[in-house]
């Protein structure tokens, strides 16, 4: 399993709130099969879509094989049309801790 995380910010006049060609975008995007997409992306699971509307932003989680194809999807998905994407590789804690545990050895 290779954890991502998909960070994403827009400006204000940019919100699909404020902004009708993306807020159309983004109705369409939701209503997509995501399994399907997913696997496209080789994406093996979504672990969590999170988003913050009046900060602007979002947070993805993924297990994913190739961090280039995410980028691809958020190309061509239209997400990276009003969004600036940070792909970011992610590690849990707890794996954290252990990695620290072998340095002391």
């Amino acid at each position: 399993m290779a954890l991502f995380g998909i960070y994403g910010r827009h400006e204000i006049d940019a919100c699909p709130i404020n902004n009708s060609v993306n807020r159309e975008m983004m109705i369409k995007i939701g209503k997509r099969d995501m399994k399907a997409v997913c696997s496209n992306y080789k994406i093996n699971k979504i672990i969590g879509r999170f988003h913050s509307a009046l900060e602007h932003t979002f947070l993805w989680i993924v297990d994913a094989e190739d961090p280039h194809l995410i980028q691809k999807l958020a190309m061509e998905g239209g997400v990276a049309s009003f969004n600036e994407v940070k792909i970011v590789p992610l590690i849990e804690f707890e794996n954290v801790v252990k990695m620290l545990e072998k340095m002391d050895n």
